[in-house]
């Protein structure tokens, strides 16, 4: 068995994403599956290559501006009896501000 390499937990949740591939006009409007404070979840029409950077959207919901992100393409699967495709992603250079507003919403997520 496989030993757990994720540095922080992952929660379940579907909030929505957008990706903006670097070189590429297509956006990909999508959901996440999961959330962790070292990255993400989400579903692909489209695989994409490990070490790809993409710079992500992300909506917190609650009001709030959505966050922008860069990340690195980690792993990708294909979906069972689906033609869509699980990317999950590691997220890179975070700003302080944009750590902070993910951290309170991933403690938010955690139960007391």
């Amino acid at each position: 068995m496989d030993a757990e390499r994720r540095r922080s937990p992952r929660f379940g949740c579907h909030l929505p994403v957008r990706l903006f591939p670097q070189g590429e006009a297509k956006i990909v409007q999508t959901l996440t599956k999961d959330l962790s404070a070292g990255g993400l979840r989400c579903l692909s029409p489209v695989p994409k290559a490990v070490s790809t950077v993409l710079t992500l959207e992300l909506d917190l919901g609650q009001g709030t501006e959505p966050l922008n992100l860069r990340a690195n393409v980690a792993w990708f699967r294909q979906v069972p009896e689906s033609e869509q495709f699980y990317l999950g992603m590691a997220f890179q250079d975070l700003e302080p501000r944009t750590r902070e507003r993910l951290s309170r919403y991933l403690a938010a997520l955690t139960p007391a």
